[in-house]
C-alpha cells in the first residue's frame, strides 16, 4: 500500500481475514497500514498488528501469544477515548486480555475466539 490508504477499508478487510481464519494475512495488512498511517495513529496500527500476531500464535499453539495480545491491547487501549475508524477499542482490549488470561491459565484453549474490530 502506498500513498493515501483508506484505513477504514483496511479495518474492514482485516475483519474479513480474521473471519476466514487468516490472522497472519491481517497482521501483514496492519503492518502495511502502519507504514502509511498518520503519526498520531502509529501505535494503533502497531497494536492491531500485535493483536493479529497474538491471534496467529494462539491458533497455532505458538509461543508468545499472550504477551503479544497484552502488548497489543496496551497500544490499542490508548485510543479508547477517541477510537478511530469506528473501532470497538474497548471490545478489542477485553477480547485480547480475556484470551491472554485463558492462554496463561494452564488449561488448553480448544476454541480461540475471533475478535470483532467494530461493533456490529
Amino acid at each position: 500500500m502506498t500513498g493515501t490508504t483508506d484505513l477504514g477499508a483496511v479495518v474492514t478487510e482485516a475483519q474479513r481475514l480474521f473471519d476466514h481464519g487468516e490472522p497472519a494475512q491481517a497482521q501483514r495488512l496492519f503492518a502495511d497500514a502502519w507504514r502509511t498511517a498518520p503519526a498520531d495513529e502509529l501505535e494503533l496500527w502497531e497494536g492491531l498488528g500485535r493483536l493479529a500476531a497474538g491471534l496467529s500464535a494462539a491458533v497455532g499453539d505458538g509461543p508468545g501469544a499472550a504477551r503479544e495480545l497484552r502488548r497489543g491491547a496496551d497500544l490499542v487501549g490508548a485510543y479508547e477515548s477517541r477510537p478511530p475508524h469506528a473501532l470497538d477499542v474497548s471490545g478489542l482490549c477485553a477480547w485480547a486480555v480475556h484470551l491472554a488470561d485463558e492462554l496463561e491459565g494452564g488449561t488448553p484453549v480448544t476454541t480461540v475466539p475471533l475478535p470483532r474490530l467494530r461493533m456490529p
